[in-house]
């Protein structure tokens, strides 16, 4: 069992990357620690392959967003304006365009969830929405210009939508190619959002950096085949980097009734 204690604790108990385990979600969503970490969760050669086949299938560009972020698949975010009908409308396609890729090697969100299930013995599976059906989960993503300071929370972001529901939100990203220098990482404040924190912000989804002024910080590199989880309620920030830089990610949320859900 996850159920957290809503408490969000302001001070981190660790820096470190605790391994995956019932205890450490329950504490990532608590926002106790800042990552966990599943070291060599995927080979490089799985990797390469759905590298591979996400290039020759090519990527769009996120609307509205600056600096340039690229992914295949489609995100709740960028469907608030647009409606969550169209959404769903592009589901099926967004699948069978994943089902393409992970087909070549394995995917990455199934071997995910299976692990979770059995880690917490809780109930794991896609958000839907009752009048709908299954939400689309799952991009393979190019961040290499950076992004701004940012959270990414449904019950602010997506109101209206099953996964606004959410009493805690992480995002998971498996690293696929990394560049080899030190560039490319990932910044994590031990500063989540609140309702008057929207005074900061920029654009569409940018906050001006005063919002964590005086705030702790973490940050890291991961390797080829890592997977990093994390709170994404704290506002977090990737630098750029010089080559390629792309991962498999989704979010995943915890429910009041305890089950585990993923979507995009």
């Amino acid at each position: 069992m996850i159920t957290p204690n809503l408490i969000k604790s302001k001070v981190w108990k660790t820096t470190e990357a605790l391994s995956l385990s019932a205890k450490s979600l329950r504490m990532l969503f608590e926002n106790q620690i800042p990552i966990v970490q599943i070291e060599q969760f995927a080979t490089n050669q799985e990797c390469a392959a759905l590298v591979t086949q996400a290039n020759l299938l090519g990527f769009d560009t996120y609307q509205n967003v600056t600096p340039k972020i690229e992914r295949l698949g489609i995100t709740v975010f960028e469907y608030n304006s647009i409606g969550k009908e169209d959404y769903f409308l592009a589901v099926d396609r967004a699948s069978k365009e994943q089902y393409r890729i992970t087909s070549a090697s394995f995917n990455p969100l199934e071997r995910l969830m299976a692990r979770i299930r059995n880690q917490t013995g809780t109930t794991v599976r896609i958000a839907s929405e009752s009048c709908y059906g299954s939400y689309h989960a799952g991009l393979i993503r190019k961040i290499e210009q950076g992004t701004q300071l940012h959270i990414d929370y449904a019950p602010s972001e997506q109101i209206g939508w099953e996964v606004s529901k959410v009493v805690g939100q992480l995002s998971w990203n498996l690293y696929l190619q990394v560049s080899a220098n030190d560039r490319g990482k990932t910044y994590i404040y031990d500063r989540q959002w609140r309702s008057e924190d929207e005074r900061y912000k920029l654009d569409s989804y940018g906050y001006n950096e005063a919002v964590v002024s005086g705030a702790s910080s973490i940050c890291f590199q991961p390797q080829v085949g890592d997977v990093f989880i994390f709170n994404t309620q704290n506002y977090h920030i990737v630098e750029p980097t010089e080559g390629q830089r792309v991962t498999f990610t989704s979010a995943m949320g915890l429910l009041p009734n305890d089950e585990i859900i993923f979507w995009s």
